[in-house]
């Protein structure tokens, strides 16, 4: 399957907002995600939609940079191009129905494909590496990033509706701008 990226519209971020995926994976459900699948300033700058070949919604991509505080970058600073010792930070989600069907890896390398061109080209983004978040229990997704060549680089915790969750960060080395 080949995936096309196009800013997220209204349209595409209530359809989202409507997908479940089954237990365990339900903590991946995006009506957590409300606010920020309909950040219209973020539409086309941080986060789109993921359509197939013939233009049918199929999933989304968001991205945004870590500084070396390990805070979030502020969009005014990415949209100037301060980005000097951050890290692309990627994250994406496939519609549940795909899920399980193969499509992980090709999935994973066009998203990532996209935010690094988009970044370097938008942003002028100088970093030598990708990075994301993923819950330890979610192998599946695991085995995908690491066939996409990330590796762990950190493990770590999250607090999701109270219960505290095993997580792990990944990178993978991108080729240097230019």
């Amino acid at each position: 399957m080949r995936f096309q990226f196009v800013p997220m519209t209204s349209d595409f971020a209530h359809r989202i907002l409507t997908w479940k995926y089954p237990p365990p994976y339900d903590l991946y459900d995006y009506e957590n995600e409300a606010d920020h699948i309909l950040d219209t300033e973020e539409w086309g700058t941080t986060l789109f939609a993921v359509l197939d070949e013939s233009g049918e919604l199929v999933g989304e991509l968001s991205f945004g940079f870590l500084d070396s505080a390990d805070e979030w970058v502020p969009l005014e600073d990415v949209r100037a191009g301060r980005l000097e010792g951050c890290i692309l930070w990627v994250g994406f989600g496939l519609q549940p129905g795909l899920t399980g069907q193969g499509l992980g890896l090709s999935f994973v390398n066009a998203c990532v494909d996209f935010a690094v061109e988009f970044s370097r080209q938008r942003y002028q983004y100088p970093g030598a590496n990708v990075g994301l978040g993923v819950y330890q229990f979610n192998q599946r997704a695991i085995k995908v990033y690491e066939r996409a060549g990330f590796v762990k680089y950190l493990e770590l915790t999250d607090q999701v509706e109270g219960c505290v969750i095993p997580a792990q960060r990944m990178k993978k080395r991108i080729a240097e701008p230019g």
